[in-house]
C-alpha cells in the first residue's frame, strides 16, 4: 500500500549527490562499533516498510497470499494507483474483504515475507549508539507492529479496528503526508533535531518525507525517489547500507 504517488510537495532542500552506498568500501560491523557509533547519538533513523524492509512486496500482498485474496487485492491496488480510490477507501475495502484478520494469518504472512537481512542488527546498533529507530508505513498496524520484535523504538502505521463493532476511521489511515508529521512528532518527543534525522525508503509514498530531510537513503528505490535521495543502495543487507550511511555522515561532519 505504501508504493504510491505523492502530491502537495514543499520546497526542495538542495542535495549533494553521493555514490551508491553499495559501491563504497564498507567497514566490518566490529570495526564500525569501535569507531562509528558516535554519529548515531541523538539521531532518529526512520525506515519505510513496504518495498524497503520488505523486499519487492508489501504487507497487504503477503496477507492476501495467505488469506487467498490476492486477485481481489490486485484489483484494489490498480484502482489505488490510478487514483480511483484514496488510502481510506482502500482501507475500507480491505477491511470489508478480510474482516477481523486472524492473528495466525498475520503471523504466517509476516514470517513468510522476504525481508532485508540484519534488521535486528541495525536497530541494536542504533540503540547502542544512543539513537532511536522508527518504522513508518501506510500499511495496517496489525502487521507493522510485529516489527517491534525486531527492536524498533517507534512504529507508525494505519490503525485498524480491534473488534468487529468498530469502524475504520479516516483519521487513523495514513497518507504520504502523514509520514513527515509522525517523524516530526517523534523528534519533538525525543528532543532530537529533525535536520539530523535519516530516512530510508523506496517509493513515492516516501517522497514528501524525503523533501523535508537532508539525510535520505533510497533502498532499492524507484527512479523518482532515487533522484531525490542523497544516498542510494541496491541490495538485500540493511546493515551494509546502514554502516555505509553512518560512515558518510561521519565524513560530512569532519
Amino acid at each position: 500500500m505504501d508504493r504510491t504517488e505523492g502530491a502537495g510537495v514543499s520546497a526542495a532542500i538542495p542535495m549533494i549527490k553521493y555514490p551508491l552506498l553499495n559501491r563504497v568500501v564498507m567497514k566490518s560491523p566490529a570495526a564500525f562499533e569501535e569507531a562509528g557509533l558516535e554519529v548515531i547519538a541523538n539521531r532518529l533513523f526512520v525506515f519505510d516498510m513496504d518495498g524497503t524492509l520488505l523486499i519487492k512486496t508489501t504487507a497487504c500482498i503477503e496477507i492476501a497470499k495467505v488469506s487467498g485474496t490476492l486477485t481481489q487485492l490486485h484489483i484494489l491496488e490498480r484502482q489505488f494507483a490510478a487514483g480511483e480510490i484514496d488510502a481510506f477507501c482502500f482501507a475500507q475495502n480491505i477491511g470489508a474483504m478480510w474482516g477481523m484478520v486472524d492473528e495466525e494469518v498475520v503471523r504466517t504472512a509476516f514470517e513468510g515475507t522476504p525481508k532485508l537481512a540484519n534488521i535486528k542488527a541495525v536497530t541494536a546498533l542504533i540503540r547502542s549508539g544512543g539513537g532511536k529507530s522508527g518504522l513508518v508505513t501506510m500499511s495496517p498496524d496489525f502487521y507493522a507492529n510485529l516489527f517491534y520484535e525486531y527492536g524498533f523504538d517507534f512504529i507508525g502505521a494505519s490503525q485498524f479496528p480491534r473488534n468487529s463493532s468498530e469502524q475504520i476511521q479516516r483519521e487513523k489511515i495514513l497518507n504520504p503526508q502523514d509520514k513527515a508529521t509522525i517523524v516530526q512528532g517523534w523528534c519533538d518527543r525525543l528532543g532530537f533535531e529533525l535536520k539530523n534525522c535519516v530516512a530510508f525508503g523506496d517509493s513515492m509514498s516516501d517522497y514528501l518525507l524525503f523533501k523535508e530531510l537532508e539525510h535520505t537513503v533510497s533502498i532499492n528505490g524507484d527512479s523518482t525517489l532515487k533522484s531525490l535521495a542523497r544516498y542510494h543502495y541496491e541490495g538485500a543487507d540493511l546493515q551494509a547500507a546502514f554502516i555505509a550511511i553512518c560512515d558518510a555522515l561521519a565524513k560530512a561532519e569532519t
